[in-house]
């Protein structure tokens, strides 16, 4: 079967692979996004701040509880907007837009790699990509990071094609537009990864005296970066020029506290991206860590490719927040690498004894991440009284039901996976066996998001999205004390006040003191909760296994809300 499907792609042109796997993306991607609401903080807060565009009617200026929002550009929220638009405000089309990018990038992988070098190594890199745990599952959510690193790719790889390579203005402008496009997703950090690779590039060709015109790039890069700004002002320059400097000024404020500060408890060791890319991008992973290291003389793209990964890891390692996503756009030239890699093992025919372990060991450690969680699930009384931490232990004592069928989840996996290192490791069948082992990552996935993640979600915040959700059709307010949050904003669906954009919300203090004329409810987690049911203003409602919730006795008029 598999030897008449590459029998097929052999003799198909290279615009219908690419839209076949278009088709394809959509398939995998698009299937189950609305299974499972949106997980806080950042799903919820991108979410969030898109509806607020819809019901206030302001595009411009990012808000978050109707308040300005200075962490995050716009251009990401537009889309999701426009998706809410068309299909409402639900968990689906907030992470249709990141579905939609996954569809795109599969072809645009296919279509760089077979221009770049040959079509193998455009389907190689396609594979890997979306046969890899971490930057397959990506386009499942709804977080801005797809788009972001997509749009660096194509302004760091796409002047290298033939058609932009020779002409220096058209390069520069498509660089440009696309890192620009890059800083509009996320903010200025794109340019900084931008100009940090193409920069390392030019100084370690002048050191090994391969660059001749040293002058021509560097005009180049100016060229570049001023399409970049030009593409950047289409935002930053029309909001400084309607409402000045204060909302940028804030929100470079807050890059450089993400830089120098472990933002909300986000900290982590040095290595932690290191780990999450061994693990998360496996097999890519694997195959990529000769490909890494490698110093040998290769092409520009291909130099690049290795420079952007290592700029990008070495950045948010140095950096103090650790978020998982935040290495995320090493996805792209880590599994281009891996590509690479896997192309000269098949060219030759041998894999070494320890990339053969190497994979081994992979499928077994995801194995295990894959069965761990049903166990837990299914041995939950045996569990709890090991588990130190209160909130942590009310939390699982939600009512999720395990029915032992979710381990076939492993199962399966472990199958599929064991059969393709069968093929690559034992029968030399490499390209086959890469083959059935992304599909294995594919099914795992596919069937996780519907299964696993509502059940993972009903410990951890079901039961306040549920009240929430109880409060949509009612007129009063929901906060959370003590913790931050921004899943009430979106499931109780607040509406804008009626002093919007003037609007400032009151202190918890306040509102306790009855600031308000509207009733207004608290959440709280369990240790937060034993001071506030000693507080004579507040009304204690219910439990919520691990949050309480809590609800102002009083109220008084307020032109605040």
């Amino acid at each position: 079967m598999l030897d008449n499907m590459l029998d097929n792609l052999k003799r198909m042109s290279d615009g219908s692979i690419a839209l076949l796997l278009f088709i394809a993306g959509l398939l995998i991607f698009t299937p189950f996004l609305g299974s499972v609401h949106l997980f806080d903080w950042d799903e919820i807060n991108f979410a969030e701040a898109a509806r607020e565009m819809l019901l206030t009617g302001e595009y411009l200026r990012v808000h978050i509880d109707y308040q300005p929002f200075w962490e995050k550009p716009p251009l990401f929220l537009w889309m999701q907007a426009l998706s809410m638009k068309i299909f409402g405000i639900n968990e689906c089309a907030a992470r249709l837009p990141n579905a939609i990018c996954g569809a795109i990038t599969l072809p645009l992988l296919f279509m760089i790699g077979t221009t770049l070098h040959h079509r193998m190594m455009g389907l190689l890199w396609t594979l890997m990509y979306v046969g890899s745990f971490l930057p397959h599952f990506y386009f499942k959510t709804g977080i801005i990071d797809p788009w972001f690193n997509l749009f660096i790719i194509l302004g760091i790889i796409v002047p290298m094609l033939p058609i932009c390579k020779e002409r220096t203005i058209l390069s520069a402008l498509t660089s440009g537009v696309f890192i620009g496009l890059a800083v509009l997703t996320k903010g200025p950090v794109a340019y900084l990864l931008a100009m940090m690779s193409f920069g390392i590039v030019l100084v370690l060709d002048v050191w090994y005296k391969r660059e001749n015109h040293i002058g021509k790039r560097i005009f180049w890069l100016l060229y570049m970066s001023i399409f970049t700004a030009l593409t950047s002002f289409l935002w930053f320059g029309i909001e400084i020029l309607q409402n000045g400097t204060w909302f940028i000024e804030e929100f470079i404020r807050y890059q450089i506290r993400l830089f120098s500060t472990g933002d909300a408890g986000h900290s982590g060791p040095f290595y932690y991206h290191a780990i999450v890319l061994l693990i998360g991008c496996f097999p890519a992973s694997i195959f990529a860590l000769k490909a890494l290291f490698d110093t040998s003389e290769k092409p520009m793209h291909d130099r690049l490719m290795q420079i952007v990964f290592w700029v990008t890891l070495i950045l948010f390692s140095i950096v103090k927040t650790k978020i998982i996503h935040y290495s995320s756009l090493c996805y792209l030239p880590l599994t281009y690498l891996s590509a690479l890699s896997i192309r000269e093992v098949m060219r030759k025919q041998t894999l070494s004894s320890l990339l053969v372990f190497s994979l081994g060991v992979g499928i077994v450690l995801w194995t295990i991440l894959l069965l761990i969680v049903p166990i837990i699930g299914l041995n939950l009384e045996a569990i709890l009284p090991y588990i130190r931490d209160e909130f942590a232990r009310l939390n699982l004592g939600a009512p999720v039901i395990w029915n032992g069928f979710e381990l076939m989840i492993g199962i399966v996996y472990a199958i599929i996976a064991g059969f393709a290192f069968y093929q690559i490791g034992i029968q030399n069948r490499i390209q086959h066996g890469l083959i059935i082992l992304s599909s294995s990552t594919v099914i795992a996935l596919m069937t996780f998001l519907p299964i696993i993640a509502p059940k993972i979600e009903g410990y951890t915040q079901a039961s306040p999205i549920a009240f929430y959700e109880s409060l949509q059709s009612q007129d009063v307010l929901i906060y959370p004390t003590a913790y931050k949050s921004y899943a009430h904003l979106f499931y109780a669906g607040k509406l804008p006040p009626r002093d919007f954009p003037n609007y400032e919300k009151a202190s918890d203090e306040d509102l306790m003191n009855g600031a308000s004329e509207k009733p207004v409810f608290f959440m709280a987690k369990v240790q937060r909760s034993r001071d506030l049911q000693k507080d004579t203003r507040l009304e204690f409602i219910k439990d919520l296994h691990g949050f309480s919730v809590f609800r102002v006795k009083s109220t008084i008029k307020s032109s605040k809300q």
